[in-house]
């Protein structure tokens, strides 16, 4: 099992989408049912799209948690980094 670090950027952006109205208590749920699979180990459903980012992003993947809703996050032997939720633009523009 690994160990989860929280990001700053990653309460900031849960927080903004509480906030906002757009997603549903059952998106929150499936939110914390995917984070689980991953602090697990465990497989994850190709429904969410589970892929790396190249380039500059390389070390990160991306779960798309809805359509358009996406879980930035990295993992290695010991620790699960939850970097950042939102939207594509949301995210990308972070990294920019």
């Amino acid at each position: 099992m690994l160990k989860i670090i929280i990001e700053n950027s990653f309460k900031k952006d849960i927080q903004r989408d509480k906030k906002s109205g757009k997603y549903k208590s059952s998106d929150f749920e499936l939110l914390k049912s995917i984070i689980s699979k991953l602090e697990h180990q465990e497989q994850i459903d190709e429904i969410y799209k589970r892929h790396h980012l190249k380039g500059d992003l390389e070390n990160y993947e991306v779960i798309h948690i809805k359509n358009d809703w996406l879980l930035v996050f990295r993992v290695n032997d010991e620790f699960l980094y939850l970097v950042m939720i939102g939207k594509h633009t949301q995210v990308y523009k972070k990294f920019k």
